[in-house]
């Protein structure tokens, strides 16, 4: 695994826990709650956040993150279904990662993270 280059912001609607498993597996993951603040705007604080910092945006919000061009983000991960335990989000991360052959290959990327869950 090369996680190290892979950086994470996890949106408000991430929990904690999330950020937890991925720092277990050496990913570097920020929460939107402690870097920026509870209630800012997605396109006018969080995608400027990503884009300078150089992290994945990991979101529940897919309804306003889908509709994105490649352009306007650092790679997307999309969370449909909401009752995904931290661990198996972590895990679908973790797979994700592994499939994609660098970081830089995932830039402008988005991916629904339930397609990478096993069910």
């Amino acid at each position: 695994m090369e996680g190290t280059e892979w950086r994470f912001l996890l949106d408000e609607n991430i929990g904690r826990a999330v950020a937890q498993e991925l720092a277990q597996r050496g990913y570097h993951a920020e929460l939107v709650v402690d870097v920026l603040a509870p209630g800012v705007g997605d396109y006018t604080d969080v995608l400027p956040h990503a884009r300078e910092h150089d992290l994945v945006v990991v979101t529940k919000d897919y309804s306003d993150f889908s509709s994105l061009s490649a352009s306007e983000h650092e790679g997307l991960i999309l969370v449909a279904n909401h009752a995904h335990p931290p661990i198996d989000l972590a895990v679908g991360i973790d797979t994700l990662v592994d499939a994609y052959p660098s970081r830089d290959s995932f830039r402008g990327q988005q991916e629904f993270i339930d397609d990478w869950l096993s069910h």
